[in-house]
């Protein structure tokens, strides 16, 4: 008999967005990261900012540090993972407090202690007279790995708005980031000049349905907020990873090539024929 598998781990990320002002489409851009080769998840692919919920992330201290946003649909303790993640991974914080506009500047010589012990959190805000914004993060949606995928995650994804003057800055886990609209990240793709995973692509394709980042929040605060789980699905066109008809995005199914195994396979192999 084989043994049970382990539940997926629960995680939470943040897509940034902040206006465009190119020219010729105007529309939304996102901030992604491509993480770094030695990453521990993902490796190599373009995703947006985010990583596991820690302890900390439930303790009442932690809350007492925080504005938080509303109770459901997502917990506290995943606001705070995705800010505290995002803060971690990309530098990016969304605090305030005792001079905001330094509120940054005080963590950041702290960021390194704070993504190996991030138990500190809570001593450091209030050292430095700060509280989380949770309060500005937006739900999205919550996707868990479909049960075929030899890593799992039960993943809350939450949308903000990007704060002024804070440009991301490289951590343990990436260094490499970019601000760009979601339908040139998904051309780039088709490329094969950066490496998304099922849950990213999808959720792309439906922020470059918005026009505006106000236009984009106020659909992440209507809902609905389903868990979503792919499920593999045979087809006469061949296999097809696909979500419930009722999910809000534009499309249902993908090709199994987009699985976050098939898309780390090919650039691995892509990878390989470098010289």
């Amino acid at each position: 008999m084989s043994e049970p598998k382990p539940p997926p781990t629960p995680s939470a990320a943040v897509i940034l967005l902040r206006d465009s002002d190119r020219r010729g489409g105007g529309g939304i851009e996102v901030l992604m990261q491509r993480r770094r080769e030695q990453a521990t998840a993902f490796a190599g692919v373009v995703v947006f900012p985010g990583g596991k919920v820690a302890a900390i992330d439930a303790h009442p201290d932690f809350h007492a540090a925080a504005d938080l946003g509303a109770p459901h649909p997502f917990e506290p303790a995943r606001q705070l993972a995705a800010l505290r993640e995002l803060f971690e991974e990309s530098a990016i914080l969304l605090a305030r407090g005792r001079g905001d506009a330094e509120a940054r500047a005080r963590l950041l010589p702290h960021r390194e202690r704070l993504d190996r012990n991030p138990e500190l959190w809570p001593a450091l805000l209030a050292e430095h007279g700060l509280r989380l914004a949770a309060d500005l993060l937006v739900p999205w949606a919550r996707w868990v790995t479909p049960e075929f995928a030899p890593r799992r995650f039960d993943s809350t994804l939450f949308a903000a708005a990007a704060p002024e003057g804070q440009a991301p800055i490289g951590g343990r886990e990436a260094d490499e980031y970019l601000w760009a609209r979601p339908a040139d990240l998904l051309a780039a793709a088709d490329r094969e000049e950066l490496y998304l995973v099922f849950v990213t692509r999808m959720n792309l394709m439906r922020l470059a349905r918005h026009a505006t980042v106000a236009e984009a929040l106020e659909a992440g605060r209507r809902g609905p907020h389903p868990t979503i789980q792919p499920k593999k699905a045979e087809t006469p066109a061949g296999d097809m990873v696909r979500i419930p008809p009722d999910a809000p995005y534009p499309v249902h199914e993908l090709p199994f090539k987009y699985t976050s195994t098939a898309v780390d396979a090919r650039r691995r192999e892509n990878l390989a024929r470098k010289p």
